[in-house]
């Protein structure tokens, strides 16, 4: 019992920190980062018993919804003044993320799962309302339907053996124990559902529609946190089943042909938004071959690398719709044509954009040059040792890596490029909570790096690339320092002269 109050603690003290978010906004702040972080500190304590990839869940989830819950804060504050419905939405929807990671037995899993399909739907109506209801539809159908069969699938093959009420109480640690063997149908019903919440073909088209229409921060908890649901259930279905080979091989395909058609849609955007939307296809694309990869060759190192980028996936995606929701502030468009002076309205935010752009086109000494060259170096040394599956993996991520650079750099020119902002705009102020929670997960960014190659099996390499890494973050760190002086020092003219 003692284990399970961590459970109403968590959602107890975030939803108590949304209520009084506006009447008592420090005091809310403290509520719900204590609360988001209660799960963290009894898997510390020894209390809770998890498998051993929650732990690195659970970290992302930690870190994302502090981040996103001070951001949601400030966000909401400019726009309508009062953000207590707004906050209890997505506080309540970040504390039960963190939940799900952190379960200990299916019947957490399954609950938390099919309430959070719920809860999705509040946020994609959150600011549009009836406007997005379509928008929400289509989630449900062609999403939350195929990963509630999915996860209800799980509850079903293992109450055959332990029965019906028992499966959902053993701990999850001791049904990973004895693997239970499928057919290739009872595979596919199992991971249909979580390859859709990837947004994997042919059921990808909900992704873009509803990253696209949710609120901009709202899209920032579903790119960086319950998207990375359909990974954590693929990793609770390897443990607990032995799937059909042939399983792995639609997998794979369904990756390639999911990973080439987001990152090749990136390039062709004039919409910002809809550039990080779909890279987001072609990121999860790669997680779903990695996980094809592993079923075929059962290399541990696979796995880990999974969870490397899964961890940095989610919070690169969560301080890249943050920049969106920025662009919203400051010039309310997302049209690449439209913008290009963000940086002169906001000096402060160039910061932020510039790590995010760092991040995702994979420079160091960020988490995405980490993945990217831990990638790279993984697959070749399988192809070289003669495992010739890892090729499909290596040269999509190799093709993505030039693509990368091409529609991130659409993304920075939102913020550096020539284009004079209109006079009818005026220099707006972000509030201080919104740039707390970005410059928290900017922080992170770096810190990372230092995480992934903790967990990362020693390497030769490995250590190369540490040293490269820790050469090149004092770079990094000045560079911020030395814009966020000029941008402190730096007296804004606008309309001619009248100082803002």
């Amino acid at each position: 019992m003692l284990a399970k109050t961590y459970i109403v603690l968590t959602v107890m003290l975030s939803a108590t920190g949304a209520l009084v978010a506006d009447s008592h906004p420090r005091f809310s702040k403290i509520l719900r980062i204590i609360g988001f972080l209660v799960p963290g500190l009894y898997f510390l304590a020894g209390v809770v018993e998890l498998l051993w990839f929650q732990p690195y869940f659970i970290l992302l989830s930690m870190i994302a919804a502090i981040g996103l819950t001070l951001h949601t804060e400030g966000y909401y504050r400019v726009i309508y003044g009062k953000v207590m419905y707004q906050q209890l939405v997505t506080d309540v929807m970040l504390s039960l993320v963190i939940l799900l990671f952190s379960s200990e037995t299916l019947i957490e899993v399954v609950t938390l799962w099919i309430v959070l399909e719920l809860v999705s739907v509040l946020l994609i109506l959150m600011e549009r309302g009836y406007e997005n209801y379509p928008v929400a539809i289509k989630y449900l159908v062609f999403c939350a339907t195929p990963g509630d069969i999915s996860i209800l699938s799980i509850w079903v093959l293992t109450s055959q053996r332990y029965g019906f009420i028992e499966s959902l109480l053993i701990p999850l640690t001791e049904l990973s124990q004895t693997s239970m063997s499928v057919g290739l149908l009872e595979s596919v019903i199992l991971v249909i559902g979580f390859l859709t919440k990837l947004g994997q073909f042919p059921l990808h088209s909900w992704l873009p529609t509803a990253y696209y229409h949710a609120p901009s921060p709202g899209t920032a908890v579903m790119s960086g946190l319950l998207s990375k649901m359909g990974a954590f259930s693929l990793f609770v279905v390897i443990s607990m089943f032995s799937l059909d080979p042939a399983v792995f091989y639609i997998m794979m395909a369904q990756g390639i042909v999911t990973s080439l058609y987001g990152y090749l849609m990136t390039t062709v955007q004039t919409n910002v938004k809809k550039v990080i939307v779909y890279s987001s296809l072609g990121h999860m694309g790669v997680v779903t071959m990695l996980f094809a990869l592993y079923g075929l060759v059962r290399q541990p190192i696979i796995q880990t690398l999974i969870v490397v980028y899964v961890v940095y996936h989610g919070i690169a995606k969560a301080l890249g719709f943050i920049n969106i929701s920025i662009m919203e502030q400051l010039a309310n468009t997302h049209e690449l044509y439209k913008l290009g002076y963000l940086g002169l309205v906001s000096p402060n935010v160039l910061n932020i954009a510039f790590l995010t752009f760092l991040n995702l086109t994979g420079f160091p000494p960020t988490p995405g040059f980490i993945v990217k060259f831990l990638l790279i170096f993984t697959t070749l040394s399988l192809v070289l040792t003669g495992s010739l599956l890892a090729l499909p993996v290596l040269a999509v991520v190799s093709f993505s890596t030039v693509l990368t650079v091409i529609y991130m750099s659409k993304f920075i020119a939102a913020y550096t490029s020539s284009i004079k902002p209109p006079l009818k705009i005026p220099p707006k102020n972000l509030s201080e909570p919104e740039l707390i929670g970005d410059y928290f997960l900017s922080f992170f960014t770096i810190i990372l790096s230092y995480l992934l190659l903790y967990v990362f099996p020693a390497d030769f390499w490995v250590y190369i690339l540490l040293f490269l890494t820790a050469l090149t973050t004092p770079l990094a760190i000045l560079i911020s320092v030395r814009n966020l002086k000029e941008a402190k020092e730096e007296k804004e003219q606008w309309l001619s002269g009248v100082e803002a």
